[in-house]
């Protein structure tokens, strides 16, 4: 672990198409440094704000203990090759001393990156289940998941986030927040990162980022409710 490192790195943890690069744009628009980032996406109008780096060893990390982001493995086992790749990655930032990344893997990699990174602040993001799993199965989503392996897929991953949380308390937002509730939470989080605060006319969010919203009658899965009540009990 760098326990030497000055730097505060935040991390925007999340599930799949759950509003993680809205809040990693926004951050970067209250003026979080991202470095080598995504600015456009062929499913995000705006781009996913992804450094391809850190993506590609996500990828490779998982493909190591035979997973993917859609076939979660039960635990991250890793090489030094992969740890010195991410050390190559982390000194890319080595004149900022606050900067932040995401990529929705890093919750199935998180033992891995909190090997690397002993200063990070998570910051969480969910949305409601049955929205995201219409997401995953939509037409030109160029995914076509069945309803009941997204919301598997939904549970692990903010079943993982949920854990995290209980071991450190962080701050948790939710992209099923109207758009104005959304930014005065992001302002107060803004805040208390140092960062700054973001006019109307300068948000990153557009309505058309959140497709798939009226989730206000849709019955879901016991374990998706439990963990989604979870979630919003905790958020910021």
């Amino acid at each position: 672990m760098n326990n030497e490192s000055k730097q505060k790195v935040i991390c925007v943890l999340g599930m799949h198409r759950s509003g993680t690069s809205c809040l990693i744009g926004s951050l970067q628009k209250s003026g979080l440094y991202l470095g080598k980032h995504a600015t456009w996406n062929a499913h995000n109008e705006r781009g996913n704000r992804e450094n391809e780096d850190i993506r590609t060893l996500n990828e490779s990390l998982l493909d190591y203990n035979n997973g993917s982001w859609k076939n979660p493995p039960e635990k991250i086992i890793f090489s030094e090759e992969h740890l010195e790749m991410g050390r190559e990655i982390i000194s890319s930032y080595d004149n900022h001393h606050l900067w932040g990344f995401k990529d929705p893997r890093t919750l199935l990699t998180i033992d891995f990156w909190k090997a690397l990174i002993d200063n990070f602040q998570f910051i969480g993001i969910f949305r409601h289940p049955f929205a995201v799993a219409l997401s995953l199965g939509a037409r030109g989503s160029g995914i076509g998941m069945a309803v009941d392996n997204a919301y598997a897929v939904w549970n692990y991953y903010n079943g993982v986030m949920l854990d995290e949380y209980e071991k450190t308390p962080f701050p948790i937002l939710s992209f099923d927040w109207d758009e104005e509730y959304f930014h005065m939470k992001l302002n107060k989080l803004n805040t208390q990162l140092g960062l700054n605060g973001i006019k109307k006319e300068d948000r990153f969010f557009t309505p058309t980022l959140r497709h798939h919203a009226d989730i206000s009658h849709e019955i879901i899965p016991d374990e998706s409710l439990a963990i989604y009540n979870r979630l919003q009990a905790g958020s910021f």
